[in-house]
């Protein structure tokens, strides 16, 4: 039975592909590229080490709206097993594991999206979110964020005045091949300095890292490619030049983006309901640009990647904090955001719920920080890693098509970019790294009543649905690079004793 709402409250949730935190005014980007973000952030509250737990776009997503981990509701990557989500059987949402958007509907709240991203991932559990989703084109890639505000904004227009409404809304913006004009490529070359890491040593040593988008092999998918948009990408980074024209490409779709939020943000103050309405402003993950050897992907469980923006305004609460209580430091995850929007509006928490909620720090309260998070990722590689406040561990499980170590260490206060393995120099923090690594695995996954592991047992098959590993390294053998073919497949070995064929659908027999 339906229960009565206990808040009255309007709350856009802004979900922008792709927008990796440091290139953002709020988190202390050089360059101008969000002042209509940085406006927002004036009267908000910015979260400093908001982590996505599962990456990249179908995984987190799920883990946002669900609640729970990857390890937990089924999806850690984006196909076949590994992106199937445990979906309970009935006719209700189950009262322990609801979508954030059931539990806002249970409790009164209209639930509506502007979103291609149920049908470019085939997420159709997302859907379950909202009692009205619209895709704005028929477009399932590369949808211009015009297109959105078109759509989205003419929402908001017909229901200003309502209240208790939760809107999402998806820009695509500036996940690649970043389709923008080239004026915004250039007006973010004009916009000062770009990045001064990587230097030119570090793009030379480069060459020598293999996968796709790589320094080399910057547009292989499913093949080598040029570049399609060469405005706004070039087609590999082997200087400086090149990786300015990149970041430029970016920084400009970010800029683009932001134009696009300020026209959301200008509606607002014309209807009057921007100082009644919640704003959230997120990513579904971030980027590299050089982080192990990886460009303009997000295809490791990284700091680059897993590092996400969160701002958050929230009327009648965040206007009037101080400047000290406008930044949180604690350590969070999307999946903590489902719990706090709920305690904001005096809303149970469901007890399914893996996440916890940092309301306290959207009011400008101290909030504990948690000691360490687990993070992952399953599309192009399969990995996790442990964050602490200072130290990254990284454990490769299947490295898909890339050039990656079983296992990595990095202080990433001292070393932002990941230039310096420190698993050999610290084995006692690698092995206290391990060990956090384990307990997070047994606390969801070696339980009574816990289902498989959705990364070990989809271990066999890897996450091969965007590139095939052994066709890459034959890419690798015909570009004069058999020496690093030869490393891929040494990567690629079967585990000792394991069997070559699906354990639930056998193939072939042995003779």
């Amino acid at each position: 039975m339906t229960t009565q709402r206990k808040a009255a409250m309007r709350i856009i949730y802004v979900d922008v592909d792709t927008l990796r935190a440091d290139h953002t005014q709020p988190y202390g980007y050089a360059r101008p590229t969000t002042p209509n973000l940085q406006a927002l952030a004036d009267k908000s509250v910015v979260f400093e080490r908001y982590y996505c737990s599962d990456s990249p776009c179908l995984p987190s997503r799920t883990a946002l709206t669900s609640g729970q981990f990857g390890i937990t509701n089924g999806v850690i990557g984006h196909f076949g097993e590994a992106a199937r989500y445990r979906l309970d059987a009935g006719h209700r949402p189950h009262p322990d594991r609801p979508l954030l958007g059931q539990r806002l509907g249970d409790h009164g709240y209209y639930t509506a999206a502007v979103s291609m991203f149920a049908e470019r991932h085939r997420a159709y559990h997302f859907l379950g979110n909202f009692r009205e989703s619209i895709r704005a084109t028929n477009e399932i890639n590369d949808e211009d964020g015009r297109e959105i505000n078109r759509v989205g904004l003419d929402w908001i227009r017909r229901h200003a005045h309502e209240d208790d409404w939760y809107l999402h809304l998806t820009y695509w913006e500036p996940h690649v091949p970043y389709l923008t004009e080239p004026g915004w490529t250039e007006k973010a070359a004009a916009s000062g300095p770009p990045p001064a890491w990587p230097d030119q040593q570090t793009i030379d040593a480069h060459a020598e890292v293999y996968g796709p988008r790589s320094a080399l092999d910057l547009h292989y998918w499913r093949g080598p490619r040029r570049s399609s948009y060469p405005e706004n990408m070039p087609d590999e980074i082997r200087t400086r030049a090149d990786f300015e024209h990149l970041i430029n490409g970016f920084d400009g779709t970010i800029m683009y983006w932001d134009s696009l939020f300020g026209e959301l943000l200008a509606t607002l103050d014309e209807l009057g309901i921007a100082d009644e309405t919640a704003i959230i402003v997120s990513a579904d993950h971030g980027e590299s640009f050089g982080e192990n050897g990886c460009y303009a992907e997000h295809a490791h469980a990284n700091e680059a990647v897993q590092r996400v923006p969160l701002v958050v305004y929230w009327p009648g609460v965040t206007d009037n904090l101080p400047a000290d209580e406008r930044r949180c430091d604690a350590l969070l995850y999307n999946i903590d955001l489902a719990p706090t929007l709920c305690e904001l509006l005096d809303l149970p928490v469901p007890s399914g719920w893996q996440g916890t909620s940092f309301a306290g720090a959207v009011r400008g309260e101290e909030i504990p920080s948690r000691p360490y998070l687990v993070l992952g990722h399953g599309a192009h590689t399969y990995q996790r890693s442990v964050r602490t406040r200072d130290h990254l561990y990284i454990r490769t499980y299947h490295p898909g098509a890339y050039r990656l170590e079983w296992e990595q260490l990095y202080n990433v206060t001292e070393d932002p970019h990941l230039t310096t393995d420190l698993l050999e120099a610290e084995p006692e923090l690698a092995a206290q790294m391990r060990t956090h690594l384990a307990e997070w695995w047994h606390t969801y996954a070696g339980r009574p009543g816990a289902l498989p592991d959705p990364m070990q047992s989809t271990l066999q098959v890897g996450p091969t649905g965007y590139n095939d590993p052994l066709e890459y390294a034959e890419h690798l053998r015909a570009t004069g690079r058999a020496h690093l073919a030869d490393d891929l497949l040494e990567r690629l070995a079967t585990a000792t004793g394991a069997t070559p064929v699906s354990w639930h659908a056998p193939q072939r027999t042995v003779a």
